[in-house]
């Protein structure tokens, strides 16, 4: 039996793209000294701030697990601090957070310029798509 899933399986040809993608990111990124997904949350943060650990890893698809112990990392470093009350936790950037912001954007830069050198303009058709077919698959 030929399996075909190499080319039409939607996890599959996801899972191999972020792969890709994430081994690019993380050479991008690596002026931050932090793995790409840091810079997300800083990045998300500095659109919106303060934000709940909930609203912050329903924005960008983390369980609520991962977005703390990827804050708690943030706030050892003093970008961030976290606010307990009752279960609800929020989080607010921290004056130490400018430097890497400052990089993270530059690196964002960047990374947006490769991607839209190697993607050309199905760049923008395709994350249009993953982004409507992400809200499709979590419904």
């Amino acid at each position: 039996m030929t399996h075909h899933f190499y080319e039409t399986c939607a996890y599959f040809t996801a899972a191999r793209y972020m792969r890709t993608a994430e081994s690019l990111a993380t050479q991008v990124f690596r002026p931050t000294g932090m793995k790409p997904a840091y810079a997300y949350i800083m990045l998300a943060l500095e659109d919106r701030h303060p934000q709940t650990v909930t609203d912050l890893a329903t924005t960008l698809g983390y369980d609520r697990s991962s977005i703390y112990r990827m804050i708690q990392r943030l706030a050892q470093r003093d970008f961030l601090q976290m606010t307990t009350i009752g279960k609800a936790a929020t989080i607010d950037l921290l004056p130490a957070s400018t430097d890497f912001l400052r990089t993270a954007n530059q690196c964002l830069t960047t990374w947006g310029n490769l991607t839209d050198t190697k993607l050309g303009p199905d760049k923008a058709a395709m994350t249009h798509l993953l982004t409507v077919n992400n809200a499709k698959l979590r419904s």
